[in-house]
Parts: structure tokens; sequence; C-alpha cells
């Protein structure tokens, strides 16, 4: 079945056909989890706070003005649930000898070495994204993963578009600081 379109789902529900909703969880869920992943890096933690999110839109859906695109609204719903989930919650953070490299044999996994060294720098990337703080990763995974202009990032995270590009250098920077330490310890181990 063809998707009809946000807005006439939304309508439908309005009108008091809940089960158009479904329509609409379908449709941008995979999305929502993915922000949500990136920001709590956990994906049973992510699952709760999508079907909190999707909860939460359900019984705004009455406020919503559609000006905006729905899936605007919904990933700021999803934004702000992980940010709040991950700050109420203690979590340890890990160290840099914590990281893998010896315990992660890509080589010896009957991949290529092509596939090694990319599933190597997927997991080191990964780490990197765990060791920024949970408005860095949200903003990050806001621009690169999900593609998203600042403008867009703007009016999901209610941030800022110079503030925006600040976060964004910042974490960066992070982002490159824990690769290159990680990879110097990677060639001290193997040396």
């Amino acid at each position: 079945m063809e998707y009809k379109g946000d807005r006439y789902y939304i309508e439908q529900v309005l009108a008091g056909n809940s089960n158009s909703y479904s329509y609409i969880v379908d449709r941008h869920k995979n999305r929502a989890f993915n922000l949500a992943f990136r920001i709590c890096g956990n994906s049973e933690e992510a699952e709760e706070i999508i079907q909190d999110s999707f909860l939460k839109a359900y019984r705004s859906l009455g406020s919503f003005k559609m000006k905006a695109g729905f899936s605007t609204w919904l990933y700021r719903i999803v934004y702000n649930t992980s940010i709040s989930q991950v700050r109420t919650r203690k979590e340890r953070v890990l160290s840099l000898e914590e990281f893998p490299a010896e315990a992660v044999d890509f080589a010896g996994s009957g991949l290529t070495d092509e596939e090694s060294d990319s599933e190597y720098r997927n997991a080191i990337v990964n780490f990197a994204l765990q060791k920024l703080n949970e408005d860095e990763r949200g903003v990050i995974t806001l621009f690169y993963y999900e593609e998203m202009s600042i403008e867009e990032i703007a009016e999901v995270t209610g941030i800022t578009k110079s503030n925006i590009k600040v976060r964004l250098f910042r974490a960066r920077r992070k982002i490159q600081d824990v690769i290159e330490k990680a990879e110097k310890k990677n060639l001290i181990y193997h040396e």
C-alpha cells in the first residue's frame, strides 16, 4: 500500500481513526530509533525512548501545527526524550584503555582485509561517539547520519544555528582526538 503522507494520516487520527497512527509509526520508526540509539548508545533504551516519543506525539497530535513537517516535530520529541533519558542515568564513562582493539579481531572473522578495516573503522568511530556528551552525539547524529542541514537541526533541537556549528566543530575535534589516541594505542599493541 502506498503511503499517503503524514498529513493524511494525522487528519485521520484527529478524526477518530486511531489505527491510522500505525502508518505514521511504521514510516518513522527506523529513523527515530537510529537517532535515539546514537544518543543513548543502548538498543533497549532506544526502544523505550521511541515508544515514549511516539506516545507523546500521539497524545500531542492535536497541538501539532501542520506548518512544519511532522518528521521534524517528531524528531524533536525523540531528541529531547533521548537527551533527558541520558541525563537522568549515571553512565560509566569508557576510558581509552577499555577500547577493545585487541579483543576485536576483524581480520580473523572471515572478512576480507577491506571489510575488516571497514569494521574496525566503524567500531572506533562508534567508540569515539560514546565519548561525546549527549548533546554532541545528538547534533553529530542529525548532521551526519540523518543528513539534516544546520537549519533543520536548529528546528529539531531548538539550538541556534551558530551554536550548532560550534557543537559540530567541538564534537569533530573530540572524535578526531579519540580516534588518534586509539590508533596510537592499537599501533603500540600490535608492534
